[in-house]
């Protein structure tokens, strides 16, 4: 999220507004938060606001949830393996929610987001701040809240226990929920946004399709479909909100999860590793302090990630650019699915290293720093040359990672050699001289 001028006003209003105005008494309905923004926008501007804020927050949920999920031991049993699955299981789920966002965006003709908020900075847009931290009863807490509905069935004790827990340092939570709600208020209303705002033809051959990234056709738990109507939008964007932030209690919803495994937590002694919170890397010699990784081994490891991290970040965007019926499209979507299997096995050796040089460090984990831009090219050969660059850092990376691997580092170099092998034969069919 970089520094915008523009506000989003979170207030709590009474849910029963209708009722209110009837007479009956105001205290007993519900809050609900609604968002405003400031200074005001035309309709379309405020919602193309709204959705960047939508896929930056889905983005940021995404990145928090792997990080907590993989600082729980990958030989858990029981209850701490259930958790561990199912985090991933939302996370993956997220992604979905983002791409669906970018196929919202553009139906409505926008640009396209794929940026998030970054530490250690603050955005009051965000359900709270953005913090890459061990799975404990604090941050699940924090998930709760952030993904709960105006209105729910759960027990009222333990849902007061939940919110006081998520806040008891003072920071306030915002509900996601309310964000998509006036998403969704303002696509639903032709008043609002007339038909001939929207770009079904020829946007929709630039759409992410539901095949591409293993999605269904509305059936879940994977929601991504292209978009034709404003009547497809509204459906698309219910069942995201349906399945993690929206106003209503859903079966299998990330809030109840979340719920579940915050009711069965148990403080002490704590499951997760003892990862850092917030990892960095720093230049070699530099201090280390919290969160930095200085291991040199273990830094090599959390670069080749970031670097992978932003590679998967390119190839997105530029399917996201190609009609998605074409080769290239199809490759390109590929090389997404294989950089997320390779973010997958490193993010997981990564609390298996150490994070310092001592013998007592902590372990470390993975960073997910976002480069100095997202951009990518937007000429086609400039593009591929700026594949072909990142993969050239990405051999070299392989190339050292390789000397000197560990039993437990060599159990994951073959995926990692064969993801950047195919990732430059593949560009080397751009490139070639006619």
């Amino acid at each position: 999220m970089r520094n915008r001028a523009s506000s989003i006003i979170f207030t709590d209003a009474p849910l029963r507004a209708m009722a209110a105005a009837a007479g009956a008494a105001v205290a007993a309905a519900p809050p609900q938060t609604s968002v405003s923004v400031w200074p005001a926008m035309s309709p379309k501007d405020e919602a193309v606001f709204l959705l960047h804020t939508a896929a930056e927050i889905e983005h940021m949920l995404m990145v928090q949830y792997l990080y907590a999920a993989w600082s729980l031991p990958r030989d858990s049993t029981g209850r701490v393996l259930r958790w561990r699955t199912a985090i991933i299981e939302i996370a993956k789920e997220e992604m979905a929610h983002f791409v669906a966002v970018q196929n919202v965006l553009r139906f409505l003709g926008a640009p396209l987001n794929f940026d998030r908020e970054d530490f250690p900075f603050r955005s009051d847009f965000y359900p709270f701040p953005f913090e890459l931290g061990p799975l404990d009863q604090k941050r699940v807490a924090r998930y709760v809240v952030a993904e709960m509905p105006a209105e729910t069935h759960i027990d009222a004790g333990l849902l007061a226990e939940i919110k006081s827990r998520a806040t008891d340092d003072g920071l306030a939570i915002n509900r996601v929920g309310a964000l998509y709600d006036r998403i969704l208020k303002l696509i639903g209303d032709e008043d609002m946004l007339s038909d001939s705002v929207f770009r079904p033809d020829p946007p929709a051959d630039l759409q992410a399709a539901p095949a591409g990234f293993r999605a269904d056709v509305g059936r879940g738990p994977l929601f991504v479909r292209t978009l034709n109507s404003r009547a497809d939008a509204v459906s698309l964007l219910t069942d995201v909100a349906r399945q993690g932030e929206g106003e209503a209690d859903a079966p299998e919803s990330h809030f109840l999860t979340f719920v579940e495994i915050y009711d069965q937590f148990t403080s002490k002694p704590t499951p997760a590793l003892l990862v850092p919170v917030h990892p960095r890397v720093s230049p070699p010699g530099c201090p280390g302090g919290s969160g930095v990784i200085t291991h040199q081994r273990s830094a090599a490891w959390a670069v080749a990630f970031n670097h992978h991290y932003r590679m998967l970040l390119a190839w997105l965007e530029h399917a996201l650019g190609e009609p998605r019926t074409t080769a290239d499209a199809t490759a390109l979507r590929l090389r997404v699915f294989d950089e997320m299997f390779i973010l997958s096995d490193i993010g997981q050796l990564l609390p298996l290293l150490p994070c310092g040089e001592d013998d007592d460090a902590p372990r470390a984990g993975a960073p997910f720093e976002l480069p100095y831009t997202l951009a990518i090219p937007d000429q086609p050969t400039d593009q591929w040359l700026f594949h072909a660059d990142l993969l050239a850092t990405a051999r070299q990376q392989l190339t050292d990672l390789t000397d000197h691997a560990t039993d437990v580092e060599q159990a994951i170099l073959p995926r990692l050699e064969a993801s950047v092998a195919a990732g430059e034969e593949f560009v080397k069919q751009h490139l070639v001289e006619p």
